[in-house]
């Protein structure tokens, strides 16, 4: 795959296509499509992404060392071992709708009101992480940490799995559902007795 020669893409759609390996450094996407795409280790770095879409994709290894995810969302699409924190922002507007995310970091990174919606989440790690007004609906959460993130008005309505310890997290009008609820009070080491 060499024919990417060219600096700026606008309005395309990508389908079917194995980026494994291939480099598209310092390239500027808006408003394109990546349908059933493959990002395999791709070289990313300093590249930028406005108002694009990856479906069905799979997103694994990328190098996105100084790259700019503004306005991206993912759908169904696998996330592997992505290093938000190396991009070149400190402010990410990306929404993930039902989506796989093995291994990734967002330590350092504002995200507010962003989605996952009915993803599931492994391995993950949110520290110092700012998620005011995110949505978390309806995900699968496991061994994936939140440490000093700003969950304010965050929502995990019918979310499972998650490990929050309100002490060192801003949970306040924060949403969650029973049962999944009664983890928040296991740190607190307290015993609750039926009536």
């Amino acid at each position: 795959m060499n024919g990417f020669l060219e600096s700026h893409y606008e309005g395309k759609e990508f389908k079917g296509i194995n980026f494994t390996g291939i480099e598209l450094a310092h390239k500027e996407f808006t408003e394109c499509q990546f349908i059933d795409c493959n990002f395999t280790e791709t070289i990313l770095i300093g590249s930028q992404f406005e108002n694009c879409v990856f479906d069905t994709c799979n997103i694994s290894n990328s190098k996105i060392n100084k790259a700019r995810f503004i306005g991206v969302r993912f759908v169904k699409s696998k996330v592997l071992g992505i290093n938000y924190y190396h991009c070149d922002q400190t402010t990410f507007d990306m929404d993930f709708d039902e989506c796989r995310i093995v291994a990734c970091n967002f330590t350092d990174v504002s995200m507010k009101k962003s989605k996952f919606v009915y993803c599931e989440l492994v391995d993950c790690a949110f520290q110092n992480t700012y998620l005011v007004e995110s949505d978390f609906t309806g995900s699968f959460f496991r061994t994936t940490l939140f440490h000093n993130a700003d969950l304010r008005k965050a929502t995990f309505y019918k979310a499972h799995g998650y490990e929050i310890d309100p002490r060192n997290n801003k949970i306040e009008k924060a949403v969650f559902s029973v049962p999944d609820v009664l983890s928040l009070i296991e740190y607190f080491k307290i015993v609750i007795k039926e009536k």
